[in-house]
């Protein structure tokens, strides 16, 4: 069977982009049959189309566990298959016997990284209370020299958000955030001068006094929540305690603790 997929509406370039490179790829495998990857471009009715049709046996999808909802009982329907690989509240633990130097720079690359907006982004850090303001302390140095603007200049670590929308709806999670007794630092829009129609900002860390429903809600762009834990257990039921999945970590020195994580993550 081939392999039809139809990617965010967002993308058209880049999927056009990628069809191409996959094409010319294609041209030096002569046994490749003709149309085994095929692009199809447009919105949620073309995505509609294909999960509701009998000829397409696999239904693989990326994206939000709202939007899974919704696959999943069509395809059931007609005895279809899924892939789902949907949302992510990715978090680490950071312990009182972890390096920070090497939290810190884990950190850093996973949360700010092509500016929070992939699926295994990290999104929550869970510390010991004994190491929190050292840790915060560092990361929000590192927080205020991130090179932010466009991915094409030498040196520039963090880009912009996709569109206007991500935002929107980072700002509204900042706010939702700020009313919940979180303490904002970054978020905010920069370079607008120099890029009008671009949304660049300042990567967030939101220092939250417990998980509340705004840290349990994936945003997808650079906001990073940071809460306190005394005991490894309560540590590792705050991490399960979203409907999210993905990725998780734990960064610390006991061997216990590791195992711990490993049989409950």
């Amino acid at each position: 069977n081939p392999v039809i997929w139809k990617p965010s509406e967002k993308t058209p370039l880049t999927s056009m982009a990628v069809q191409k490179i996959y094409e010319k790829v294609a041209a030096g495998f002569p046994e490749a049959p003709a149309g085994l990857c095929q692009l199809l471009i447009g919105d949620a009715s073309v995505g509609e189309a294909l999960t509701r049709h009998e000829a397409v046996p696999i239904i693989s999808a990326t994206g939000s566990t709202a939007m899974g909802r919704k696959v999943a009982p069509v395809v059931a329907a007609r005895f279809g298959r899924t892939i789902l690989e949907l949302g992510g509240n990715n978090a680490m633990i950071v312990t009182d016997s972890a390096e920070l130097d090497l939290a810190l720079r884990a950190i850093v690359f996973s949360a700010v990284g092509t500016a929070g907006q992939r699926c295994t982004s990290l999104r929550r850090i869970i510390v010991h209370e004994s190491v929190y303001d050292e840790l915060l302390e560092q990361l929000k140095k590192v927080y205020g020299n991130l090179s932010v603007g466009s991915p094409l200049d030498d040196g520039v670590l963090v880009g912009p958000l996709i569109d206007e929308g991500a935002f929107t709806a980072m700002q509204a999670a900042l706010a939702r955030a700020t009313d919940a007794g979180g303490s904002v630092s970054g978020g905010e829009r920069i370079l607008a001068d120099e890029y009008p129609e671009g949304y660049y900002v300042r990567p967030a860390i939101v220092e939250m006094p417990d998980q509340t429903d705004v840290v349990r809600t994936e945003t997808f762009a650079p906001i990073l929540y940071a809460m306190k834990y005394t005991d490894f257990v309560d540590a590792l039921a705050m991490q399960n305690d979203v409907p999210q999945g993905l990725s998780s970590c734990v960064f610390t020195t006991n061997v216990k603790e590791a195992e711990t994580f490993l049989s409950a993550a």
